[in-house]
């Protein structure tokens, strides 16, 4: 064997023994630095654990507290709004209350009106022909000084007798004129259907007469008692008698 083998042989074995040293040396290393990176890696998986709770935590209680404002907030609401509701409802029923007053005091306006009415109507029919009887008293007092005038006594004088038969006549002659005057003025009018065609509904016919020379059948040939009409309305109708036809 030369020398250059032995060196080379020895560079062999002195490679493989640094080789080996190397390798002895940096295993310890190596497996440190493995469990560093598998700690770092637990503790990294173990505090994104931790992490992910803790922020789950966080958002639950920022999700209630903002479920609370929420809820909060839509009480205030509803109270408003209850408040409002409340003061609508007060509102209301002063309403109610100051028309049902007023309805009363109208429903007692309206029979207080009704009773005044009734007694007035009672009043106007009770004293409508008040006038009426005002013109007629005068009347009545002429009728009464023409019959005063008249002296029945003994003594048989053509004369005197005459004479209280005249002033008879013209009394009753004034007061027929002051009665007359008396209906016209309430609107009473006397009337004579002496020759008018019968009219069921102004005349009242009582027994027929026989046909007359010029004479016209259904024609009123007598009046018995004249007819009176109050405003144009019958309010006695006159009894005659008609021709026969």
């Amino acid at each position: 064997m030369g020398s250059s083998e032995l060196y080379t042989g020895a560079a062999s074995v002195s490679t493989t023994a640094t080789r080996g040293f190397l390798s002895t040396v940096s295993g310890p290393a190596a497996v440190t630095r493995s469990a560093r990176s598998s700690l770092a890696t637990s503790s990294f998986a173990r505090s994104g654990v931790a992490g992910s709770r803790f922020f789950s935590a966080e958002d639950e209680k920022k999700d209630d507290e903002t479920e609370e404002a929420g809820a909060e907030e839509e009480g205030g609401d509803a109270d408003d709004e209850t408040e409002q509701l409340r003061t609508e409802l007060e509102e209301k029923d002063a309403q109610v209350k100051d028309l049902n007053d007023k309805l009363l005091r109208t429903l007692a306006d309206m029979e207080n009106l009704r009773e005044r009415t009734r007694r007035q109507a009672e009043s106007a029919e009770k004293f409508a022909i008040q006038g009426f009887c005002k013109d007629l008293l005068d009347v009545a007092d002429n009728l009464g000084r023409a019959v005063s005038t008249v002296d029945i006594g003994d003594e048989q004088d053509a004369g005197k007798t005459k004479a209280t038969l005249v002033s008879l006549h013209e009394g009753v002659l004034m007061v027929e004129k002051q009665l007359v005057s008396a209906f016209a003025k309430h609107g009473v009018e006397k009337y004579d259907p002496t020759g008018d065609q019968f009219d069921p509904n102004d005349h009242m016919a009582l027994f027929n007469v026989p046909m007359a020379d010029g004479a016209e059948a259904g024609t009123v040939a007598a009046v018995t008692k004249a007819g009176y009409k109050l405003h144009d309305r019958v309010i006695r109708p006159a009894e005659v008698g008609v021709y026969q036809a």
